[in-house]
């Protein structure tokens, strides 16, 4: 029988939960420069990624004319939102934040609707409630982006402690399973 606790899946787990981690601590500690870094992986990557769809997209010459020019409106799409974010990354964070508060807002008017619509399944209560956090998180978001993309990171950074201790607890608990369940 293999010792399963020395299994790659595992160590690599908890290297994995390590850094989870130490991003996590980073992320709260530094939310400004985490969300400028963040920014400037995401723009290089979508100029990248803008650049590689339009190839496909003149390479799809041969192929449907529908997909060379989906190709394509992909790729200046992504261009362009790699290059906004290079450019003004301040706008493009306030922007995105803006956005994010929209969908909250949205989301938990439609939460609210739903749960006072549907008073007859358990547990509508609870969306009732979870609406009408979305629409406070939504507003409070969209007056307030700078301090809404913070929290944005702060939550990212509490997510991955999270998510740290879950690969660590993971690759240490005992069981077949676990070298599995720690990719």
């Amino acid at each position: 029988m293999v010792d399963s606790s020395s299994s790659p899946n595992r160590w690599l787990s908890v290297i994995a939960g390590i850094i989870a981690i130490l991003f996590g601590i980073y992320a709260l500690a530094m939310p400004g420069v985490t969300l400028a870094s963040l920014l400037f992986v995401f723009a290089i990557f979508a100029i990248i990624e803008g650049i590689l769809l339009l190839f496909g997209g003149i390479a799809a010459g041969g192929g449907s004319g529908n997909l060379r020019w989906l190709l394509v409106g992909a790729a200046v799409v992504t261009l362009i939102l790699g290059v906004l974010a290079l450019w003004n990354p301040v706008g493009f964070v306030l922007t995105v934040t803006i956005l994010v508060g929209i969908w909250a807002f949205v989301l938990g008017l439609f939460q609210i609707f739903a749960g006072i619509a549907d008073r007859s399944a358990p547990y509508w209560w609870l969306t009732l409630i979870a609406g009408i956090i979305g629409v406070i998180a939504g507003l409070y978001i969209m007056t307030n982006p700078v301090a809404g993309a913070v929290a944005l990171v702060w939550v990212l950074g509490i997510y991955a402690i999270i998510f740290g201790i879950e690969r660590i607890v993971v690759a240490f608990s005992p069981g077949p399973s676990a070298g599995a369940a720690a990719l």
